[in-house]
């Protein structure tokens, strides 16, 4: 059944929410929900891999995310659609990250050295995308310089664990947050 602006039944029944409520409900989830974070770090080498699937996770959430800026904050600036979308996302999401901080008694200072962390893993994929090379492969390759695999094989575990986390939350964002809500400017 279409209602009257040609949209199905169930997605006039979403929930309207802003780019930044959009990005407090990710980070909610990821960082309180997320598969890995049910595991407990048994060794510093095992907490800071768990620190870099974080900044993983996160870091997808803002990429993802970018493609819901507003539109009419892109035309302000014609020609720089692309720098003006990571920015205003950025500022959001940032926003968003120190809130979750703040909300849950912590230090909002960390907020800022997580995105600090998350840097790197967004100026590489994003290159990477740019020269049509694997974004995710990029991400991998932060990874293992953060935390040095300890041979091949655990390499290649490393890169199972990228998938899963890219797979994880875009299964997130498209079956989960966009299926309840509508993201409006």
């Amino acid at each position: 059944m279409t209602d009257k602006i040609g949209q199905t039944g169930l997605e006039s029944k979403k929930t309207p929410i802003s780019l930044y409520e959009f990005y407090v409900i990710g980070i909610e989830r990821l960082l309180v929900k997320a598969p890995w974070e049910l595991e407990r770090a048994v060794s510093a080498y095992h907490e800071r891999f768990l620190t870099e699937q974080r900044c993983i996770g996160l870091a997808i959430l803002l990429l993802l995310g970018e493609e819901y800026v507003p539109k009419e904050a892109l035309k302000t600036l014609p020609g720089f659609e692309s720098q003006t979308r990571a920015s205003i996302s950025q500022a959001t999401f940032t926003r968003a990250l120190r809130n979750y901080f703040e909300s849950n008694k912590l230090n909002p200072v960390r907020a800022d050295l997580v995105f600090e962390r998350m840097r790197s893993y967004l100026t590489d994929s994003q290159a990477a995308n740019e020269a049509r090379k694997s974004p995710l492969e990029a991400m991998l390759t932060i990874m293992a310089k953060r935390v040095p695999p300890k041979d091949d094989v655990q390499r290649e575990q490393y890169a199972a664990r990228v998938e899963k986390i890219y797979d994880y939350i875009d299964g997130l964002v498209n079956n989960t947050l966009l299926k309840r809500y509508s993201i409006q400017p």
